[in-house]
C-alpha cells in the first residue's frame, strides 16, 4: 500500500489560479480571480474584527452577554440594510458608486443575503418598490 500524497504546494501569496479545476470528472474554469478572492477574505476579516469589537464592549449588553450583544447588533444591521436598500436612488444609476456604498454592518447583512441567491432573486422580483428595484441594481 502506497503512502498518500501530501497536499499540493501553495505559494504564500498566489498571483494566479489554475486554468481549470477538476469537478466530478469535468474541467471547470474559475469564476473569480485572485484579486477578488483576496478582497473577499479582507471583507470576512473585517466582519470578524467587527464582531470581536462588538463583543469586547465593557458597557451595555456586551458586558452581560457577548452573544446577545452580537444578536442585537446584527438585528439592528438588518434594519439598517433594509433602510439603505429602500432609499431612493437615482433610477439612471446602473449600480453602486462611492456615494451609495453602505457601512460595514450593512455590507455584512448584504453579504449574508447574497449567500442565498434564490431568496435574494425572488425578493428582488417580488414587488415594484424602491427596495426590490435597488436589490436588482446591486446584485
Amino acid at each position: 500500500m502506497q503512502a498518500a500524497e501530501g497536499p499540493p504546494a501553495y505559494s504564500e501569496y498566489p498571483t494566479e489560479l489554475p486554468d481549470d479545476f477538476p469537478i466530478a470528472g469535468t474541467k471547470v474554469q474559475p469564476l473569480v480571480n485572485v484579486t477578488e478572492l483576496q478582497a473577499h477574505l479582507r471583507l470576512l476579516g473585517a466582519i470578524h474584527k467587527l464582531k470581536q469589537t462588538v463583543q469586547a464592549q465593557e458597557e451595555g449588553i456586551a458586558a452581560q452577554n457577548k452573544d446577545q450583544a452580537w444578536v442585537v447588533f446584527t438585528t439592528r444591521a438588518v434594519h439598517r440594510f433594509y433602510s439603505w436598500a429602500s432609499s431612493t436612488w437615482s433610477r439612471s444609476s446602473p449600480g453602486l458608486d462611492e456615494t451609495i456604498i453602505p457601512p460595514l454592518d450593512v455590507i455584512m447583512v448584504w453579504h449574508s443575503y447574497l449567500l442565498n441567491p434564490r431568496a435574494y432573486y425572488e425578493d428582488s422580483q417580488r414587488m415594484d418598490t424602491d427596495y426590490c428595484t435597488n436589490l436588482r441594481k446591486i446584485q
